[in-house]
């Protein structure tokens, strides 16, 4: 029984026996280990005893799964097993044998969503809403398209064919992340169409608009209010924003870096192909960041309650706003695209716009770095941007009637 000190390079330079199989055990964490078979195929798995029974859990293949990530699930499975539980019981169902959806669905949480992405909790949320109640207890290999189908359309019928989008969009992740860690043998949603057609949304927010939104950030307060304000003044991302920690801002410097995860890509630019993206912070946005109260989280805006999590809750937020602006058929997504609307009036360039943005321009990948005149460039256009919104909200504020006394 091989014993080795599990490392990248150890794994990733682990062959394949001359005939059979070789099973390799960590030296750091007893029970875990890595499967290699006689084709070269490598799968990490975990050995533990329940009720004196010894048993075997594989987790998925290398290097689709990480070494990180594999030593992460597999302290789980030892730590349910020394309570007296048996985690391979989560790959059985009520009719024998295979991973439950549910089971699926937790994994894919946990050891996907969650480390990689800043919007995890609206994938949960759909789990909880949609895909748990149709095929909790159900093998997931055993969920086919017409269960997607028949999903999609009960979305549909309820009057929201664009929340069916999203949850096309998610189960289609889902298993194609299941497909590479060797949890699932295929993919139910091959050829399924997006029910409903999304045209491109092309909302631009006019002066008076901003002014009475400006008015009900005031009013709403932390910490939707400057979370708004900052969304409008840097034309970033609503999730980026979310996700803005400390650790990211440079005050001297008044340059946020947005990590890879938040930038568009997954943690380390893994997916998307992005990098990290720097975002000049205009005096306008230093004075509402440094206004903020101050709390033990590593976030600016901590979700309620959870301060190791960013805040959410912004479809709530934003009927509120709406409800106190009076601006209807408003997203937060649209401050963004207004943003860029008004600084490419004030005749800032598409390259420009790019960076800002962090999209690819004129063959330039966003993901490539800018150079230190870019960076000058970004500075001055957001900064103009910044004053802009500056003037058109004093000068609606001065416009405004007096309240009565």
């Amino acid at each position: 029984m091989p014993i080795l000190k599990f490392t990248e390079q150890a794994v990733a330079e682990a062959r394949a026996p001359a005939a059979g199989r070789l099973d390799l055990w960590d030296e750091e964490l007893p029970g875990f280990g890595l499967r290699v078979s006689g084709a070269g195929r490598k799968s990490w798995q975990v050995m533990y005893r329940v009720a004196g029974r010894k048993r075997r859990l594989t987790l998925g293949r290398y290097p689709a799964l990480s070494l990180e990530i594999a030593r992460d699930a597999a302290e789980d499975a030892l730590r349910e097993a020394a309570k007296g539980r048996d985690p391979a019981a989560e790959r059985a169902s009520m009719t024998g044998g295979a991973l439950t959806f549910e089971a699926f669905a937790r994994a894919y949480l946990e050891r996907h969503a969650k480390p990689n992405k800043l919007s995890w909790a609206e994938d949960a949320r759909m789990i909880e809403r949609d895909l748990l109640p149709a095929w909790r207890r159900r093998p997931a290999e055993t969920v086919t398209r017409r269960d997607v189908i028949e999903l999609l359309e009960r979305v549909v019928r309820r009057g929201h064919p664009t929340a069916a989008n999203r949850r096309l969009a998610l189960v289609r992740k889902m298993y194609a992340w299941g497909l590479e860690v060797d949890l699932v043998p295929a993919s139910p949603v091959v050829a399924v169409r997006a029910p409903a057609r999304e045209a491109p949304r092309e909302r631009v927010l006019g002066e008076a608009e901003l002014v009475a939104l400006w008015s009900a950030w005031e009013r709403i307060g932390w910490p939707f209010g400057p979370l708004g304000k900052l969304m409008l003044l840097t034309a970033q991302r609503r999730r980026a924003v979310a996700g803005l920690r400390l650790a990211d801002i440079g005050l001297a410097s008044r340059i946020w870096t947005l990590p890879p995860e938040a930038a568009g890509g997954r943690v380390g630019g893994r997916a998307g192909g992005r990098g990290a993206h720097a975002v000049p912070l205009s005096s306008f946005a230093i004075e509402i960041l440094t206004s903020l109260p101050r709390t033990d989280s590593r976030y600016v805006f901590p979700a309620r309650g959870h301060s190791g999590r960013p805040v959410s809750g912004f479809s709530k937020a934003a009927r509120r706003m709406a409800e106190l602006s009076g601006v209807g058929d408003c997203r937060l997504g649209d401050l963004r695209r207004t943003a860029a609307a008004g600084m490419a009036r004030q005749g800032v360039s598409p390259h420009v716009l790019g960076w800002i943005l962090n999209r690819g321009v004129g063959g330039r990948p966003g993901f490539a770095g800018p150079a230190e005149s870019d960076i000058e460039a970004t500075r001055l256009a957001l900064e103009a941007w910044a004053e802009r919104v500056r003037e058109i909200v004093r000068a609606g504020a001065s416009d405004r009637p007096a309240a009565a006394p």
